[in-house]
């Protein structure tokens, strides 16, 4: 029972006691006034009509007509008149008055009036006796109506009491309650200060102890993200630049190429920086370095592309792996970047600009090996020192390569129509061993019966802004499978980056959700798209879980952000990136990172899964970490549904 019930109730047990017993006080003095009143309005008659009787004792007719004179117009329950001996010579009674007092107040309340007498004399000699009795029907009558009265009066005095004490003490108990709501917020890792500050004074203690802790709460979240952000950027980031170093490229690369991915395949443009050994010796290596992150910048600004990633591979090489773009148009963007070093001479004021850039673009597909994939870009790289008429080479394409919008459009719409997209599922494993759920995952027929993987079409798909048709096709499978298999396992599904930057077409297919709606699934979108798109992922996360399905992240870890979104996105689970698989043994910077990440995911109750696992020893490093839930080719492959 809540303190405020508490409150209620001993102020109504006050209340009862204080109406009981004033009612009790009214309503026993009213008695003891109508009782003597009735007793005085007996006596005075008795005697007034014994001495008006006196005058006529020799004449009974006369004092029978005195008699009935009095008790007509009198409220009496006997007159009567009797001799010395006790016998009756005259006597009126009336009948019992018709009332409507119930027979149990009138059985409560006993009204005693006694009875008067008078000695009837005639001259001095005593010749008989009047005894009078008033009639206590009618002070029945008037003590209920008092009874009633009482009883309005108090009922309405304890309503309008206990109203007012209730909202009283619900005003006075505000602080108490927002103290709730504080409790509440930080189970839920919410945290909200009470302010201003109650002027109650042990409320106001209580408040500034609750805000306190709040604030405390608050910086330790604030300094676990800080201190993974920090982690993240001396493990992963150029401190020159800003852009990711080599360390985080090789670690990440083999997850971008992954067949498994639906961006497994795009181009990789490597720009190296020519002369800035020349320009370190003419003007140090304060302003090369200087230099080097302009041009970091501009390169990043130029390509623009929120999917790819960009990284300084040593002193005078920067990389950028963009998935889903072809050479040509590569080579379209990086060609603005050939005047940057003059258009830098002249802003920075150097007499000479020694710097030449150049570039090597080439294409990457699905399991591309890393080692492959330099060896052209060295030979490309090679080849612009050798042909300076053309500093952009691009490696030779085969028409196996060229993209075809309407053939690809064609290819995916027919795959669509013949209902050639299947559903294939990879269970995920909790820390005992036990089956926790499974990630579906769409894959395609082609037309002579091959089983293709997301890296097939997705990037067509991307490139032809078919994201939301592909996730509908996806929901809608989902959905026919569930119907008819009655299935009570979780499932985890990954949604298109496209519905994050383009709300109108998640509205589109909530129809699609709403079919789903009850059964055990969670949604799931990259980090990339989830950090550009915050705001419309607080939306659209929260429709999910209006729906009754749970959100998570994909791929998370490998943006350079502020962690503390999490605090506001609250997501249930997060799925790391792959490429941390590769190096949580062997380095010590991603276990840290690891780690980082558990302890803040833990924080807000969020779940951290591991993926692309292989072996037991990944299993038990990322438990060391504080991963609860894992998936790979160790524990299953993926298998049709």
């Amino acid at each position: 029972m809540s303190f405020k019930s508490n409150i209620l109730i001993f102020i109504s047990v006050m209340l009862l006691v204080l109406l009981v017993g004033t009612f009790g006080l009214n309503m026993s003095t009213t008695q003891a006034f109508l009782e003597k009143q009735l007793q005085s309005h007996s006596y005075d008659t008795a005697n007034s009509l014994g001495l008006s009787l006196s005058a006529v004792a020799d004449n009974p007719s006369s004092a029978q007509t005195m008699i009935d004179a009095v008790f007509d117009r009198g409220h009496f329950s006997v007159i009567e008149l009797v001799n010395m001996e006790g016998e009756s010579i005259y006597k009126r009674t009336s009948k019992p008055v018709d009332t409507s007092v119930p027979n149990w107040f009138v059985e409560f309340v006993d009204i005693e009036i006694a009875t008067s007498n008078a000695v009837v004399q005639k001259g001095w000699m005593p010749i008989g006796k009047l005894q009078v009795q008033a009639q206590k029907d009618y002070a029945y009558i008037e003590l209920w109506l008092v009874f009633k009265s009482l009883v309005q009066w108090f009922l309405v005095a304890a309503a309008i009491f206990l109203s007012t004490a209730y909202f009283a003490i619900r005003f006075l108990l505000r602080p108490l309650k927002k103290a709730q709501r504080q409790a509440h917020a930080i189970v839920n890792k919410e945290y909200i200060l009470q302010e201003p500050l109650p002027a109650t004074t042990e409320f106001r203690q209580l408040a500034h102890a609750m805000n306190s802790m709040v604030l405390k709460l608050q910086q330790v979240f604030t300094r676990e993200a800080q201190v993974a952000e920090k982690l993240r950027t001396m493990a992963y980031q150029d401190s020159v630049t800003g852009l990711y170093n080599r360390h985080y490229f090789d670690m990440t690369f083999n997850s971008i190429v992954d067949e498994e991915q639906s961006t497994a395949q795009g181009s990789v443009c490597l720009l190296r920086i020519n002369g800035l050994k020349e320009l370190n010796t003419q003007y140090g290596y304060q302003l090369g370095n200087e230099l080097v992150k302009h041009i970091a910048q501009q390169f990043h600004d130029v390509l623009d592309n929120s999917s790819g990633f960009y990284a300084r591979l040593n002193g005078i090489e920067l990389i950028a792996v963009l998935p889903n773009i072809e050479p040509l148009e590569l080579k379209q963007k990086v060609s603005a970047l050939l005047v940057y070093p003059q258009a830098l001479q002249e802003e920075l004021n150097f007499e000479e600009m020694p710097i030449i850039l150049t570039f090597a673009i080439s294409r990457y597909q699905p399991n591309e090996s890393k080692s492959h994939l330099f060896s052209q870009l060295d030979f490309l790289i090679q080849q612009t020192e050798a042909d300076h008429a053309e500093p952009i080479q691009l490696q030779p394409e085969s028409a196996n390569h060229a993209f075809n919008n309407q053939l690809w459009q064609n290819l995916i719409q027919t795959a669509i129509t013949e209902q050639r997209f299947k559903l294939f599922k990879q269970e995920a494993y909790d820390a005992n061993g036990s089956v926790y759920d499974s990630e579906l995952l769409v894959r395609m027929a082609t037309e002579d019966g091959k089983i293709q993987s997301a890296a097939y079409f997705m990037p067509a798909v991307e490139q032809l802004n078919m994201q939301s048709t592909i996730d509908g096709v996806v929901l809608e499978l989902v959905t026919e499978h569930l119907q008819n298999n009655h299935s009570t396992n979780h499932h985890s599904i990954n949604l298109s980056k496209a519905l994050l930057s383009n709300i109108p077409q998640f509205e589109a297919l909530l129809p699609k959700f709403e079919k789903a709606r009850g059964a055990n699934l969670a949604f799931e979108f990259p980090e990339s798209a989830v950090n550009e798109n915050l705001d419309a992922a607080q939306k659209i996360f929260h429709i999910l879980r209006q729906l009754g399905f749970k959100v998570g992240i994909d791929r998370f870890g490998i943006q350079v952000a502020d962690l503390s979104y999490l605090r506001d996105l609250k997501p249930d689970y997060i799925k790391l990136d792959a490429s941390f698989s590769d190096q949580i043994e062997s380095d010590d910077h991603t276990g840290s990172y690891v780690v980082s990440i558990c302890e803040a995911a833990n924080n807000f109750d969020i779940d951290v899964f591991a993926m692309s696992i292989e072996k037991d020893a990944q299993v038990q490093t990322f438990k060391q970490a504080g991963v609860s839930y894992f998936q790979g080719y160790y524990f299953s492959s993926p298998i049709p549904l």
